[in-house]
């Protein structure tokens, strides 16, 4: 009886050994895009049109721009996981403009854009809204654009106070991922997933109807950069998802 037992058992075990099992498979990570459109920008430009002047909104709600001047669309784009196109910038009057919204009024904010420089451009814009001159708090919104000529970024909240200036150079001719935010206390700048700069001010940005600018600011200080996946967000983006977007863009 007990050796009857005992083969049955022993009998059991080899059959299951020889049972098929199947492995999980690789979890396929989200696409750069969907990871931006996850954190709900209020406006996402790909800036990867082939003709014509509209800069599409890829998160419809209908933010479209329109390129003017001195552009070149069809230029190669800034992601490894994607195909898509990006614009280039001249300083010869070349710009695009996004009329003014609510959802742009905004007290907290992070400006994400991948950015490839042709030159140190005097403080060459590369996102700005509200502009206004005086050096006074509240006189602007936020204005990201190049430290003189310096190499460097700078971050600025309401005209030039609080100028947050990047610790990074950024070279020509290379793509830099930059994403410069404000939460009401701390602005901060991270290149390529990291924190790079940060300073602490408290003050409310200007709202206006004016529009909002990419490549130029409203008096000038136009750049000469390709541009590449800009959004704007209604939050101070955490370094989290900010790490999260960067992955995303590095997946092959």
């Amino acid at each position: 009886m007990k050796r009857a037992l005992l083969l049955l058992i022993l009998g059991s075990v080899l059959s299951g050994c020889g049972a098929e099992t199947t492995a999980a498979g690789p979890t396929t990570p989200p696409s750069y895009k969907a990871s931006v459109l996850a954190d709900h920008p209020v406006a996402y430009w790909r800036l990867d049109e082939a003709t014509g002047t509209v800069m599409a909104d890829a998160t419809g709600n209908g933010h479209d721009g329109i390129y003017a001047g001195a552009f070149s669309l069809g230029q190669p784009g800034a992601l490894a996981s994607d195909d898509d196109s990006s614009v280039g910038f001249d300083p010869a009057g070349g710009a695009a403009t996004v009329a003014s919204s609510p959802s742009f009024q905004v007290n907290k904010v992070s400006i994400e854009i991948w950015i490839n420089k042709r030159a140190n451009t005097e403080y060459g814009a590369y996102v700005s809204k509200n502009f206004a001159p005086g050096d006074v708090a509240g006189t602007g919104w936020f204005q990201l654009l190049n430290d003189h000529h310096s190499g460097r970024l700078a971050l600025r909240v309401t005209e030039d106070n609080a100028t947050l200036v990047s610790s990074r150079l950024l070279g020509l001719n290379t793509w830099y991922y930059v994403v410069a935010t404000y939460d009401g206390a701390t602005a901060k700048l991270f290149i390529d997933g990291k924190l790079d700069s940060s300073i602490a001010i408290a003050v409310t940005p200007k709202q206006t109807a004016d529009p909002l600018y990419i490549g130029r600011r409203a008096d000038g200080l136009f750049n000469n950069a390709i541009l590449d996946e800009i959004a704007i967000y209604p939050t101070a983006l955490s370094s989290d998802r900010i790490a999260a977007h960067w992955r995303a863009a590095s997946a092959r």
